[in-house]
């Protein structure tokens, strides 16, 4: 039952106001006696008392009184419903609220109808408008005539007046469209109203989280579709007739729920035969994933089978809207719709449209095609094409993908365009080819394959010939990853080029953020099971900058082998564990050789809520044979080595914690003292070769590892105990540690004597090795604001009584979008010998990255890394991205090092590293990306890029 109608008079823009099922009133005034008169109503002197019937109250077209007089003088009116006689028809009226219960339908219908006479009241209801769009909002405000809003505080009327008061008369509404266009817009302002109405239909905004990087889009569950067939067909109106028991008639205020079916209209006629309900005038449709405004609908409720003409839709999933001259729903699965326009782009907002004369959708094959399509940007044409086809969901078609161009100083201007194969179900083929203005054409592609228990891909690239150096190039990549039973597993990958430029001159630039030296061939073969793991490994290395020497290469392993037991006993604190190698390595130009390495161990964790204790005793047995690699190689000294150490730790430790209040919060504050004692008894072992063995760097977690070597080759002397405390302060209420201090420090009872060959004296007159205490750690992370956070850590070295170490950043994030990082480090060499006196190894340099928006959806995105101490620039990129609803916009420009040069390494016999004197060589590229929301995009994928090189950046997690 309706119990009250609102009615809504603007002088200069008639908007007819909704009730709340979306029915509206046709009535007008008497210009005589200004008596209310509605459609299908006689005056009482003439109707004599006779029933009358609500309906649609249409605009006032005549003068009405200025908005100031509306607040005080309209009263309420008092409408007395009637029903006209029906003639010539089989039908008798119903009583009032009364439910319609036909003989036999098809489905449960349940109507009612309100015949009887009520008072209604006029409350005044503001105008519907964009919510999200501001600048379409302050193009309504600047509108000549009459504005009015309502009050938030007592709902009056606040009504402006802009130029010459219209005195009630109608006025044409304009539409607000883009700045510049040459053509007229897709969908004029009564449209956008229109679509708005339907947004508020649905069960969540579905442009509510699209500007947000890496955010999804809400899922509404639901299972409306499943209950169509049993749930009953119920229909409300203001009056309704029945036909020979099958055909009911319904006028005034009809709405219709069914399930997740949700209908409103002015008229309605049910067949209970076909089960086929048709709408007529101003017809509101929604249900789970789909809502529509038209002025005449046929649904057949059976077969879900529809027909509309000139439909608004909202498809909420993708989201979608548009308008369509006709919309043909063959079945739940098949629609085609002729004449239509859609756009991604929220209500307000028409920067890009799609135009067909026919388009056919789907959803059990997952493919769309449209019929002489046509794209426009910004009102401007830009793309045509007589036949499109394209995926409504995830499966894979065959098309060309979206292209890709950049420019770089190497290569110039790039430009490509892959094409998809989709083979099979299980493989498929991507086409890859590429042009580069200064070397010519590059053919590429890439196969993937998949089945039960294997997946993998094949990547090729072939350049016939590189007009820059006169030859032909290639690249070669393959990757498999098997699962062959639960516990048996395998995977390879396998790389080769053809030059050691190859990557430099012609790899993707935004991928090669970091030089690399090597490229790294290995496969491996292994079983897992609780207890046991044995894993099988080969690696191989190919040189990719031609400053490395043949002595310089990594070691082959050919093959390495691991087998790791461990077990834990129940009835007592005992744990024992076996760690056992085998590797060959192999080299061109140096000593090849054989390590077996066997390490059993036991340990006694003994634990309770507040402490712990683990004293652990280990052998390590180690066999060496080496041989000669080649011809005029130097000679070796013996070719069988071994070496038999035993290790003994004590790891120990406390956890206390206490609840404390600090600044009308609660948190929980812990104090973590630990203790580490670790011994090693010494034994030479120059007489050993270097094969995978270095320092480790320093940290606070390398304070507790038995060895500060991170390879095999070597094991250092220890006698020595560590002391670190960690406090926290965590968040009682979510968790988080709001602040992290972690302090440390080793104290040697011994001096170390084991070392590596070649190692000297970083620094004239200090003796790293002969220290008493080792450079005090400490690690700092404080989460001063949910948005604001700092993390950072120092290393002081007591012998040289100064910070050695020192990194710090500041973050701040608000929000995906809205971040800024502050960063500095400073690294003082303590290892590497340097008698030039200009600080060659020394690192101090600041790291600024940020993606901040300014200025209508336009945002500054960057990084800067510079060398304070060479007063010079890293790396750094700079660009500008646009993002909205519907489409987002990327250029960047980017300068970075490719090409470094090694020289011998001071510390390690045949090792290298970096030419500190070395600049490096440079490139400058620029690379944009584009992209509509919900339809294609170009260009490169600059979002995983951020992603790397912005701490806090998300890339969007498009569905």
């Amino acid at each position: 039952m309706r119990r009250r109608l609102l009615l809504f008079f603007l002088p200069s823009i008639y908007v007819p106001v909704s009730t709340a099922n979306e029915s509206l009133w046709n009535c007008s005034q008497d210009k005589n006696n200004k008596e209310w008169v509605c459609v299908g109503e006689k005056k009482s002197s003439e109707n004599n008392g006779a029933e009358k019937t609500p309906a649609r109250v249409e605009p006032v077209k005549e003068t009405q009184p200025a908005p100031e007089e509306v607040v005080e003088k309209v009263q309420p009116a008092i409408v007395e419903p009637q029903r006209e006689p029906v003639e010539n028809v089989e039908a008798q009226p119903l009583p009032a609220e009364k439910s319609l219960e036909p003989e036999a339908p098809k489905l449960p219908v349940n109507a009612k109808t309100d015949q009887d006479a009520r008072q209604v009241s006029v409350e005044p209801t503001p105008i519907a408008q964009p919510s999200n769009d501001k600048k379409l909002l302050q193009t309504e405000n600047n509108r000549p005539g009459w504005t009015c809003d309502a009050k938030s505080s007592d709902k009056k009327w606040d009504c402006k007046l802009v130029g010459a008061d219209p005195k009630g008369q109608p006025q044409i509404i304009e539409t607000s469209g883009p700045g510049i266009s040459l053509l007229t817009p897709a969908f004029d302002h009564n449209e956008e109203l229109t679509f708005n109405n339907l947004k508020s239909q649905l069960k969540y905004d579905p442009w509510q989280s699209c500007m947000a990087p890496g955010s999804k889009k809400p899922r509404v569950a639901s299972g409306g579709k499943d209950l169509r067939d049993e749930a009953p067909l119920d229909i409300d109106s203001n009056y309704a007739e029945i036909y020979e028991n099958e055909i009911y008639s319904y006028t005034g205020n009809v709405e219709m729920n069914h399930a997740d079916q949700h209908s409103v209209s002015n008229k309605a006629t049910y067949d209970t035969v076909s089960e086929t309900l048709d709408l007529q005038g101003s017809v509101y449709y929604n249900e789970d994933e789909l809502a529509l405004h038209s002025e005449s609908a046929s649904l057949n409720l059976a077969s879900n089978q529809a027909r509309l003409r000139d439909a608004l839709f909202i498809s909420p999933a993708t989201p979608l809207r548009g308008r369509a001259k006709t919309i043909y729903r063959e079945s739940s699965s098949l629609s085609r719709y002729k004449d239509v326009a859609y756009t991604s782009c929220r209500p307000g907002n028409q920067d890009w449209v799609v135009h067909a004369s026919e388009l056919k959708i789907n959803k059990i094959s997952g493919q769309g095609s449209a019929k002489n399509a046509w794209l426009e940007f910004k009102g401007t044409p830009v793309l045509y094409s007589p036949y499109l086809s394209f995926p409504t969901d995830n499966r894979r078609l065959s098309g060309f993908l979206a292209p890709s161009f950049g420019n770089t100083q190497r290569t110039g201007f790039s430009f490509s365009l892959p094409y998809y194969w989709n083979i099979a179900p299980n493989y498929d083929l991507t086409l890859r080819p590429r042009y580069l203005s200064k070397r010519g054409p590059i053919l590429g592609g890439d196969f993937r394959y998949l089945t039960e228990m294997t997946k993998g891909s094949a990547d090729l690239e072939f350049m016939p010939y590189d007009q820059f150096r006169d030859t032909s190039r290639y690249s070669l990549a393959l990757k498999n990853i098997s699962q062959f039973t639960p516990h048996i597993y395998s995977n390879f990958d396998l790389n080769k080029v053809s030059d050691k430029d190859y990557l430099a001159d012609l790899g993707n630039a935004l991928s090669m953020s970091t030089y690399s030296s090597f490229l790294l061939s290995q496969a491996n073969l292994g079983y897992a099971n609780e207890g046991v793991s044995l894993r099988g490994h080969v690696d191989s290395y190919q040189s990719i900058d031609k400053a490395i020497l043949d002595t310089g290469m990594p070691y082959r392993r050919l093959p390495q082998v691991n087998l790791n037991l461990n077990h834990a006993f129940n009835f007592m604190p005992l744990n024992t564990a076996m760690d056992a190698e085998y590797t060959y390595f192999q080299h061109d130009a140096l000593v090849n050789g054989q390590r077996t390495n066997v390490k059993p161990s036991v340990s006694f964790p003994l634990q309770t809520a507040s402490a712990f204790l683990t004293p652990k005793i280990s052998l390590l047995s180690t066999q060496y044979s080496l041989s000669n690699p080649k011809e005029g190689a130097a000679s070796l000294a013996t070719d069988s080595v071994t070496r038999t150490l035993p290790i003994f730790s004590t790891d120990t430790g406390l956890y206390m914690e206490k609840d404390v209040d600090f600044a009308n919060r609660s948190y929980l504050h812990t104090l973590e003292p630990r203790l580490f004692y670790l011994y090693i008894p010494r034994k030479d072992q120059s007489n050993i070769p270097i094969f995978d063995t270095s320092f480790y760097d320093v940290s606070f977690n390398s304070l507790f590892l038995e060895n500060r070597f991170s390879g095999l080759d070597r094991v250092g002397d220890a006698n020595q105990l560590t002391a670190a405390l960690t406090t926290r302060l965590v968040d009682a209420k979510s968790g988080r540690d709001k602040l992290k201090l972690s302090v440390g420090q080793i104290a040697y009872f011994q001096d170390r004597k084991v070392t590596l060959p070649g190692y000297q004296e970083p620094i004239p007159g200090y003796f790293p090795d002969t220290d008493k205490f080792s450079n005090l750690v400490s690690e700092l992370n404080v989460g001063f604001t949910d948005h604001v956070s700092l993390s950072s850590g120092a290393q002081w070295n007591p012998s040289l009584n100064r910070v050695v170490r020192h990194n710090a950043t500041l973050h701040y994030i608000n929000g995906p979008g809205e971040i800024i990082n502050f960063g500095y480090r400073y690294r003082k060499n303590t290892m590497i010998p340097d008698t030039s006196g200009k600080r060659l190894y020394d690192i101090i340099q600041s790291d600024v990255s940020a993606h901040w928006p300014v200025y209508n959806d336009w945002s500054v995105v960057g990084r800067w890394t510079y060398s304070l101490l060479n007063n010079s620039t890293q790396e750094s990129f700079l660009g500008l991205e646009k993002e909205n609803c519907c489409w987002r916009f990327r250029i960047i420009g980017r300068r970075w090092i490719n090409s470094l040069t090694f020289i011998q390494s001071p510390i390690i016999q045949n090792t290298l590293a970096i030419d500190p004197t070395a600049t490096g060589v440079s490139q400058v590229g620029v690379f944009f990306q584009i992209e509509l929301k919900g339809l294609t995009g170009i260009g490169e994928k600059l979002d995983q890029f951020f992603e790397r090189q912005i701490y806090g950046y998300r890339a969007p997690k498009d569905d």
